[in-house]
This record gives structure tokens, sequence and C-alpha cells, in this order.
């Protein structure tokens, strides 16, 4: 049985994939790079926001958010990343 943790996290990688392909102008785009205006959180939130923590996850692969642009607008390469992701090959 697969663990919690990579099943969230392949279910992450699988969404960013598809909010990677979209355009720019794109609310969920939008929404993915959002960054706080202090670059703070207001307090009781949690500190690491969900790009904070895709950004993470794709460092595990060894891969910067430009190069997971390109790997995600290729669906095959995304899908074996998203596969890997989920057996658990990855350096975190």
């Amino acid at each position: 049985m697969k663990s919690l943790s990579k099943i969230v996290k392949a279910l992450r990688m699988r969404l960013a994939g598809h909010l990677l392909r979209q355009t720019e102008d794109r609310s969920a785009s939008v929404a993915m790079n959002w960054i706080p205006e202090d670059g703070k959180r207001p307090k009781q939130r949690p500190q690491k926001t969900w790009c904070m923590v895709f950004t993470e996850d794709l460092q595990g692969f060894g891969v910067t958010r430009r190069g997971a642009k390109k790997i995600a607008n290729d669906c095959q390469r995304w899908k074996n990343l998203v596969a890997r992701c989920s057996n658990g090959n990855w350096r975190n």
C-alpha cells in the first residue's frame, strides 16, 4: 500500500501539470504564482504556500520551475515524472 504522502505528492504533481499547461492569464495560473504583498502570510496561516511546496517537490526531482513548464507541455514526460513521484523515486 502506498503511503499517504506519496499519494498527496502525486496528486499535487498531476494538478500542477494541468496548471502549467494553461496560459498565464488564467486565474488558476495567476493564483499558482501568487506571492503575498509583504512576503509573509497572515498570522495563523501556514507559512508555506502551495507554490513553495510544489517548488520543493520539483527540487526533489532536480527540475526548475521553468523546466517543469517545458516538461508539462509534453504530457507523456509529465506522466512519467508523476509516476516517479508516486513510486517514491525522488531525492527528498
